[in-house]
């Protein structure tokens, strides 16, 4: 696999605080790595893992590079991950850490400590053709790797690894309370065969990067020279130029990732005082810093982090910071989140990790936001998620910190403000009342009763079906409504248990999307059509209809064919048609060249997804060849609204396919047990 590297599997066997664990890596079809993360509370073991993995790059990099390992004694040097019997797993007798890379030699990384026999290794990782050698009770360190491959790689990709302690020095801080190493100048450095460019632990980088940010700059600036009354380049061609702009482009897109607004960055005049370099917004060229190391903590921080693999890419190769699309190698991330807000975790940190394609990304994290979003960002197969100390693979919501946080929120003033708003809108009458989980949802299945009850076919099932829709708007909608509040499915689920507690007059059903695995375990029963929590009060999930049993993760609008999803509605307002789109109508960049749209979701995008991209909720469908910058995506809303006023060209709908929903209902209707729990 040319140059390339990347880490196929790893089994840790009594290192520490684990038993035994074993991680296939995943990588997509096209051979480029999925990010992994490592999740589970403090002391499971997940910087562990992490060690072992720096430790291998110490070890493989000492075989080529005079500069990879610290010097100790005569011709010796200082292990990076000391082997140490007090680091074996209580009650057992040895420790191993065997890591298999995916490169031209498949090269290997094996520690041992205790007494375990070569024999019973190879039977531990199920391999016997690794060559090693050992005495029974010796301490032993070992790479497969030959010098030439190991150089090969190492000048060819990017390893590095962001430790819990790489953060960076405040500006307000002097410099003899923060002591730090000092690097020089990237252009002073020469390059000398056998000597690693590139450190492997990543600390304090701020000044580093702001040295190679005024090469980068300098590099992107042409010289103009005066022609009679005009001006022309001089000592260099427009590509070239564009070319090594491009690393400037690329750098100054994801600081403004960061910061949320286009910004780009400028040289001061020699002589104006200050910084020699700020950063400025795009929109009306004033300030946003006047130096790198004036943003905030967590933003140099964020910075910092991808800014360095576009530079030691760079230090590679200059070509490689071109396109950080195809930056290949290993790097590994502690503690990801520190010093991030909300925001910078769940949208910019996945948004930014999904740049670097070709880079295998080893995270620890404790941060739910930051998983929920690397789902949005990635989808829930973009990437894998361990729980420690079993290494099982879990998926977002299975995370321990994912429930614990939930419970967290659900005792939080404004979660029960919305749950106790919901309780008290919820009407009182001699129908069965319909609760959903969305203020669209009741206008669908208001619409497909409305249509259906007068269909001479199902007047058995509609006949005595009375029901009543709880009928509301979200918060801050201009629609009139009554009742106005935010229900979604947590809030659906906790509605649902508190009515439940208390005796009802009258049937409540509550009906959530299929979408949301931990919703659907909550609002149903394995094997039964409805849940019956007593009380009169009901749950169940949307049945699956006859042409969706492929793709059973479904919300309302999939009732719909996927024709009737697309029809387009012209705004006679805007003069733009608008329409729903789905996601296998574009590839997983986001794409569709077929039909001149870009989806800015790309998560939710691919051959096989379903998902629903429509223009409320900040998934913006966009023209590839036009720049007008239109969004072309249909609100939820208004597409459900004109469905249950029959508005044109949404006059002509076929409801058949939610005929499950109401004989769901019916059963509930018939059933005479309301009363008893379940």
């Amino acid at each position: 696999m040319d140059n390339r590297m990347y880490i196929k599997q790893l089994i840790d066997k009594n290192v520490g605080p684990l038993s035994e664990v074993r991680i296939d890596f995943p990588f997509f079809e096209n051979g480029n790595p999925k990010p992994v993360v490592l999740v589970g509370e403090n002391g499971t073991g997940k910087s562990t893992v992490l060690s072992n993995i720096v430790d291998a790059f110490f070890e493989m990099a000492g075989e080529a590079y005079t500069n990879a390992r610290v010097p100790s004694g005569q011709n010796g040097y200082q292990y990076y991950k000391i082997l140490s019997a007090a680091e074996i797993h209580h009650g057992t007798s040895f420790m191993f850490s065997y890591i298999s890379f995916l490169n031209s030699k498949n090269s290997k990384y094996i520690f041992k400590h205790g007494n375990i026999a070569v024999d019973e290794f190879k039977r531990a990782i199920d391999d016997d053709t690794v060559a090693v050698s050992w005495k029974y009770d010796e301490s032993k360190k070992q790479v497969t790797a030959d010098i030439e491959t190991i150089s090969q790689i190492w000048d060819n990709n990017v390893f590095c690894y962001f430790g819990p302690d790489r953060y960076e020095k405040p500006s307000w801080m002097g410099d003899r309370y923060y002591q730090t190493e000092e690097y020089l100048h990237p252009s002073l450095n020469e390059s000398w065969k056998g000597v690693l460019k590139n450190p492997i632990i990543v600390q304090d980088v701020t000044s580093t990067n702001l040295q190679w940010l005024l090469d980068v700059i300098a590099d992107s600036r042409a010289d103009i020279a005066v022609d009679g009354s005009s001006l022309r380049l001089d000592h260099t061609s427009a590509p070239n130029l564009l070319l090594l702009r491009q690393s400037r482009n690329n750098l100054e897109m994801i600081l403004s990732k960061i910061l949320g607004e286009e910004v780009y960055f400028q040289l001061n005049y020699r002589n104006s005082g200050g910084s020699r370099f700020r950063i400025v917004k795009n929109c009306d060229n004033t300030t946003v810093c006047p130096t790198l190391d004036s943003l905030s903590t967590g933003q140099i921080a964020l910075f910092n982090l991808f800014a360095t693999i576009i530079r030691y890419a760079d230090n590679n190769n200059i070509n490689q910071s071109f396109h950080p699309n195809e930056i290949t190698g290993i790097v590994v991330i502690d503690e990801i989140e520190l010093h991030l807000h909300s925001i910078l975790q769940k949208e910019v940190l996945p948004e930014l990790i999904k740049l670097f394609p070709k880079i295998q990304f080893i995270i620890t994290s404790h941060a739910p936001l930051f998983l929920l979003g690397m789902k949005d960002c990635f989808g829930e197969d973009g990437f894998c998620m361990y729980e420690m100390p079993s290494a099982e693979k879990i998926t977002t919501e299975k995370f321990s910190e994912f429930r614990r946080a939930y419970e967290y929120i659900k005792g939080t003033e404004m979660f029960q403000d919305d749950v106790n708003k919901a309780i008290e809108a919820l009407p009182l009458g001699e129908k069965a009342i319909i609760v959903t989980e969305g203020s669209t949802d009741w206008k669908h299945l208001k619409a497909a009763y409305e249509s259906l009850k007068n269909s001479d076919s199902l007047c058995g099932l509609f006949e005595d079906l009375d029901i009543e829709f709880f009928e509301y708007e979200p918060l801050g909608s201009e629609e009139p409504a009554e009742h106005k509040l935010n229900m979604g499915n947590k809030v659906l689920v906790e509605l649902c248990e508190s009515v439940a507690k208390l005796p009802q007059p009258v049937k409540y059903i509550f009906i959530c999307d299929r979408d949301v695995e931990s919703t659907n375990k909550r609002m149903s029963v394995d094997g039964q059509r409805f849940k019956k929590w007593g009380n009169n009060v009901y749950s169940f999930v949307l049945p699956i209809p006859p042409h969706r049993v492929d793709t059973p993760d479904i919300c309302i609008e999939h009732y719909y064919t996927d024709d009737e999803i697309r029809i387009e509605w012209y705004d006679p307002k805007t003069g733009i048609t608008r329409r729903l789109f789905i996601g296998k109508e574009f590839d997983k960049r986001g794409i569709a060249k077929e039909i001149d749209r870009f989806c800015e979701k790309g998560s939710k995008c691919g051959s096989s997804s379903i998902a629903i991209i429509d223009g409320s909720s900040g998934e913006r469908v966009t023209s590839i060849s036009d720049d007008n910058d239109i969004n072309y995506a249909l609100p939820k809303s208004k597409f459900a609204k004109m469905i249950l006023e029959k508005q044109p060209p949404f006059d002509n709908i076929n409801f058949e396919n939610f005929v499950g929903v109401f004989e769901v209902i019916r059963d509930i209707l018939n059933d005479d047990r309301g009363g008893e729990n379940v």
